[in-house]
């Protein structure tokens, strides 16, 4: 089953568009939703909390549109943004007033769990907390009604590293539920190549790829070797390729045909998501990048 269901999304804003042909992100697992600033990932989660409309196509939550059942959908996620979104004069205790009035769900034992590990006092106004306690306040209010889906907009940004361990933790644990599902979208991709079962990749509003994480760093890798090695038959098995100094570095999905034709003679290692964005943009900029390295 897929909790969310895209189908030829188009949005236009001003000179950016938004355009997804399909997208289908299935039940229990967890997807890292990745891409440069501005290339569409907070637009496509506005679009999911129906906090904006597109122009054309379709978009399914829970198998069901937001003309359909709106208290539905809305009810089942759970959202954390980058920044607080909650009334500064308002302490936590005040704000879970509002949450229990809103969610039949709402788990006020859980709620209280999540304050005391994150170390949030329960009467200590918003206003006055760090912007990491913030986040912490915003991840506990929205796990505490117990969503079938959690959209994570770039948690972690503003987090100690020690907090953003234990987070990710948390939603590991979030998993064993096989009815949880978690959008992740983060700058922080170290974390997704811990803990996400996909990656959704996108690059100037259009999804460039959804695939599962192991096999996609199984599927692509980063090859290094003397430019002399290559000819237009293997330039075209690279992606994204810069030079220094009469060497050559890119990504590629046959790393195979370099090893048996050079053996030691190219040096090939695992790639990280980091690194696939940054070569699949070089290749989206069509450029032979002159890189130091």
């Amino acid at each position: 089953m897929n909790v969310i269901t895209i189908n030829q999304l188009k949005s236009k804003q001003g000179d950016f568009e938004l355009n997804i042909d399909e997208l289908n992100i299935p039940k229990g697992y967890i997807t890292g939703l990745i891409g440069e600033n501005g290339s569409g990932k907070t637009s496509l989660i506005y679009h999911l909390l129906n906090l904006r409309v597109q122009d054309t196509g379709e978009i399914k939550i829970f198998d069901r549109t937001f003309i359909e059942d709106r208290e539905y959908i809305l009810s089942n996620i759970g959202i954390v943004y980058s920044e607080n979104h909650f009334p500064d004069f308002m302490n936590p205790k005040s704000l879970e007033k509002i949450f229990i009035d809103y969610y039949v769900t709402w788990d006020s034992n859980l709620y209280a769990h999540y304050l005391d590990k994150f170390e949030i006092p329960m009467t200590k106004k918003i206003k006055t907390l760090s912007q990491g306690m913030k986040i912490k306040l915003n991840i506990a209010t929205a796990m505490s009604h117990k969503p079938k889906l959690l959209i994570l907009d770039e948690p972690t940004s503003n987090l100690d590293p020690t907090f953003r361990i234990e987070l990710l933790n948390i939603l590991q644990d979030l998993m064993l539920d096989e009815d949880q599902t978690i959008l992740f979208s983060t700058h922080i991709t170290s974390d997704l190549e811990q803990i996400a079962d996909y990656i959704a990749f996108i690059e100037e509003g259009r999804l460039m790829l959804y695939e599962e994480k192991d096999h996609l760093l199984e599927q692509y890798h980063i090859i290094e070797g003397d430019d002399l090695l290559l000819d237009d038959e293997l330039d075209q098995l690279l992606i994204g390729t810069e030079f220094n100094d009469k060497r050559f570095k890119a990504m590629t999905k046959d790393a195979d045909v370099f090893r048996e034709l050079f053996g030691d003679k190219v040096i090939i290692n695992p790639i990280t998501i980091d690194q696939m964005m940054y070569f699949s943009k070089l290749k989206r900029l069509g450029v032979k990048h002159e890189a130091t390295y």
